[in-house]
């Protein structure tokens, strides 16, 4: 994964020198004004020279007085967050298996196995078709299972003659 830098975190609201609340799309580009994080109180600067985005704020290089602010910024701790729970999420779902496409399948009510797409050529239907995998595992189980796990079905009796 790409180093991200948290000090680059897109912010739409500052603080002019009069602690007023000034919204980035608003200030008329190229102005050198000074603003604070609403936040941190540190100072940000105006990136409004990405062609086809809205104009943003973003924390400068913190010095030695401003580097315990930064590092309480409420907009940073929440990027910060984000990017570990993105990592988290990443590494969750790299360990889990892929999941492969059934090919082939078992019709049970004409009892035909085929290949491909879940329509069964015999009945023109899909709906009784199983994939290959749950047939061969019905078919493995011992006598008197079902499908449900170890359980064993009741025993029907057959019928007598009288």
């Amino acid at each position: 994964m790409p180093k991200i830098n948290i000090l680059r975190v897109k912010q739409y609201l500052a603080l002019d020198a009069d602690n007023h609340y000034v919204p980035a799309k608003e200030v008329n580009p190229g102005t050198d004004n000074l603003w604070r994080c609403p936040d941190c109180h540190c100072p940000v600067r105006l990136q409004d020279n990405i062609i086809g985005e809205d104009a943003w704020f973003e924390h400068l290089q913190p010095t030695e007085i401003t580097k315990a602010d930064v590092s309480k910024c409420g907009y940073i701790r929440a990027e910060i967050r984000r990017q570990a729970f993105l990592l988290r999420l990443r590494a969750l779902v790299d360990s889990m298996d892929t999941i492969n496409p059934v090919t082939h399948w078992f019709c049970v009510w004409c009892n035909t196995h085929y290949r491909g797409e879940k329509h069964c050529k015999t009945c023109k239907t899909g709906i009784y078709s199983i994939s290959r995998r749950d047939w061969s595992w019905n078919y493995n189980q011992p006598e008197g299972k079902s499908n449900s796990g170890n359980k064993a079905t009741a025993q029907i009796p057959p019928p007598s003659d009288r």
